[in-house]
């Protein structure tokens, strides 16, 4: 999911532990989930600082499949699964009685929903969910928009029984990641209904759109709010608060001063060093800082000219410096931070093997060596260039995001000395993700994508030949068809294996340059309890239902 956005990631990744937690000026350790219902006081209101504003309200979209669709929406729409703090994955069973592999050829699923389950404008949630979910995800209609096809494109038939309490799904392809399919799941009868459908349907208006999970939105404000509210309708265990209020604060900096001054009591930004020294000061605040399954890079656009030449794409991340990044960004709050060459598997997994070889290391006389083989001339103003054309390209991320804007300067510095012209072109984290990415309106991006307990299948659209993930236009069929090996590979070893292949294609092919793992930081007012850090995709909001005022 990229920061982001999309990932379903295999739960292989058990090795990966959460490497620091702290606490603020008011003592105390991480606080996980670890308050007896004794302790806390029901209702209430948590106000969040969000760093980024939802695109729209269909994270299964390519357009919409970011972390700031999914942090809203995650326990207002449906997931048969949910991740947990150690990256395992955990039935939902308010909504289920059981998910169970019955058969291993063909391999079927059968999935029992709990009789009461149903949307909040009284709909049953049935197997007309699981199939409308099923068929606009199963790549075979080239006009939907897709996040991922990945095992959707495996079953060969959803079929309900029981008044559409039980769901019988049977897989035309092993898909080992099961797990990580249906969820979250959109309402079909409310989605069908809209104009646009699953594509635009439900990017507008969100108060309105049904909930079968245990908070609904109540209201939004463009550029200022959404709040969530209690769904009075939940048939399950209810949430202890009675409200979340999404203060929209895209300006990064200011999140600590909206802590200490009472107007939020949680953030989860993108760490910034200024940041995290302005919260460990704070009294009546806790924090963690974790290592999860989130990652920074760079993407390019293949459809770019000049970035389809694979010397080109070959010289920038030869030039580029990567341990320098690095230094001067997340290694001023984090030693444990370290560059990444691996674009599957994350520093510290058992499968995480590093094939970046002399790739970003800031070697400048091979990457001039590079471009120079490759015809390009150098000119007075130090630009390369090849056919009247300078070698020029756009970087973009997240304005308002101090961390990646100090990267993209630095880029800058690095590639001039190379002979590469970059220039700057940030915009607002709703356009960039909402317009810029799919819309393939970038050269060099910078962005995260934040995993899942699946780490090969979330992987699949990222860099298959049109995945919704794919921004960069990307294309390998040998990556391809090493994909479609490893997500039917029951084996999970050998899956490794595999992944790690595809990793050394696309470091050959240079598909994208992995920079970091990336950190989470999350603090909040000490008045709440029941929150912790889920580093994955989901994030401490998939939490929000324990969420509570301390008694």
């Amino acid at each position: 999911m990229k920061n982001l956005r999309s990932l379903r990631w295999i739960v292989l990744i058990l090795g990966l532990a959460l490497i620091a937690a702290a606490c603020g000026g008011g003592g105390g350790g991480g606080g996980g989930n670890n308050s007896s219902s004794n302790n806390i006081k029901q209702g209430g209101t948590l106000n969040y600082a969000a760093d980024q504003e939802p695109t729209g309200f269909n994270p299964l979209t390519s357009k919409d499949n970011g972390t700031s669709v999914l942090w809203v929406v995650n326990r207002v729409y449906p997931s048969v699964f949910h991740s947990k703090p150690d990256y395992t994955v955990e039935l939902d069973s308010d909504l289920m009685q059981s998910a169970d592999l019955t058969s291993q050829d063909p391999q079927t699923i059968t999935y029992k929903i709990k009789p009461d389950a149903a949307w909040s404008d009284g709909t049953p949630f049935n197997a007309d969910d699981f199939v409308y979910n099923w068929q606009n995800q199963n790549g075979s209609n080239p006009k939907i928009d897709a996040a991922t096809t990945a095992g959707y494109k495996d079953i060969k038939s959803v079929t309900g029984s029981d008044n559409g309490k039980t769901v019988t799904v049977v897989f035309k392809n092993k898909f080992s990641d099961w797990k990580s399919l249906f969820g979250p799941m959109v309402p079909a009868h409310f989605t069908k209904a809209q104009k646009g459908g699953w594509n635009t349907g439900l990017d507008k208006n969100p108060q309105n759109i049904p909930s079968a999970g245990p908070f609904k939105v109540e209201s939004y404000t463009q550029g200022q709010s959404l709040t969530l509210s209690k769904n009075a309708k939940y048939w399950g265990k209810p949430a202890n608060l009675d409200k979340i209020v999404y203060r929209f604060l895209p300006e990064s900096v200011t999140q600590p001063a909206a802590l200490q001054n009472n107007e939020v009591d949680l953030i989860y930004p993108q760490p910034q060093l200024d940041q995290v020294q302005q919260v460990q000061q704070l009294p009546d605040v806790q924090y963690q800082i974790n290592f999860g399954l989130s990652f920074e890079h760079f993407d390019f656009n293949f459809k770019n000219p000049q970035l389809a030449d694979l010397k080109v794409r070959q010289a920038i991340a030869t030039g580029l410096n990567r341990q320098e990044l690095l230094d001067r960004t997340v290694k001023q709050f984090s030693s444990k931070a370290t560059v990444l060459g691996n674009r599957i598997w994350l520093s510290g997994q058992k499968q995480y093997q590093d094939h970046s070889g002399n790739f970003g290391k800031g070697d400048v006389a091979a990457a001039k060596q590079l471009l120079e083989g490759d015809g390009y001339t150098l000119g007075s103003d130090g630009i390369y260039s090849k056919g009247g054309k300078k070698l020029s390209f756009r970087f973009s991320t997240t304005a308002g995001n101090q961390l990646r804007e100090t990267q993209g300067v630095l880029l800058q510095s690095q590639m001039k000395q190379i002979g590469i012209d970059i220039k700057i072109a940030n915009a607002p984290s709703t356009k960039f993700f909402g317009d810029m990415l799919p819309n393939g309106n970038f050269d060099i991006a910078d962005f995260a994508w934040v995993g899942t307990p699946f780490p090969v299948s979330s992987s699949v659209d990222i860099y298959r030949t049109g995945g919704g993930g794919n921004y960069g236009k990307y294309t390998n069929p040998q990556v391809d068809q090493l994909f479609d090996q490893a997500t039917a590979e029951l084996d999970p070893n050998k899956a490794a294996d595999l992944a790690n292949q595809i990793d050394q294609i696309l470091w050959t092919d240079m598909a994208t340059i992995p920079l970091y793992t990336k950190p989470t930081f999350l603090a909040w007012r000490n008045t709440f309890t029941n929150i912790t850090d889920v580093a994955t995709n989901e994030g401490p909001f998939v939490q929000e239902p324990l969420w509570a005022q301390k008694a």
